[in-house]
């Protein structure tokens, strides 16, 4: 009975290492956009559809810890993106825990996944000035499905675990 208690406790250790470490590669999904398409372009291209204004909020909405970099003035470039990248890593790894510990009740699941979506939603509309008419909604959109990705594979590794 004791074997059956301490593999329990083996495979509920493994769900919460692999969410953490599922949702911090996630993280860095923003800063290596960024760093793959830099340097940015965040100047509206005119009317229409613009691909690095896609691009630019697209890497915020992945990356909202990005605003923290605005800290190089006073402490340098590299330990500005440090701290912002480091600290995307740690929220995206906090809401990993998160997810580990509701893995295998798919409405809690659910119910954080929504609440991260609304967390970026808001961070989306104050980068519009609180605008619907300057909110990026296909960069949003994309965001959103990306972000479903690690808490669709938490939730089949907690199931196969």
């Amino acid at each position: 009975m004791q074997g059956n208690s301490c593999r329990a406790g083996i495979n509920s250790m493994r769900t919460v290492a692999g969410s953490i470490l599922i949702f911090i590669a996630c993280g860095l999904t923003g800063p290596l956009l960024r760093w793959a398409t830099w340097p940015p372009s965040p100047a509206p291209q005119g009317s229409g559809f613009s691909f690095d204004d896609f691009i630019y909020d697209l890497v915020l909405f992945l990356w909202p810890t990005q605003p923290l970099a605005v800290m190089e003035v006073t402490i340098g470039s590299f330990a500005a993106v440090t701290l912002s990248v480091g600290a995307n890593a740690l929220f995206f790894g906090i809401v990993g825990a998160l997810a580990a510990v509701i893995a295998r009740q798919p409405g809690k699941l659910l119910g954080l996944y929504l609440a991260a979506c609304i967390v970026v939603l808001l961070l989306a509309l104050w980068s519009a000035g609180f605008s619907v008419a300057f909110l990026n909604v296909g960069a949003l959109v994309v965001a959103f499905l990306l972000y479903a990705v690690p808490f669709l594979a938490v939730f089949g590794f907690a199931r196969k675990g």
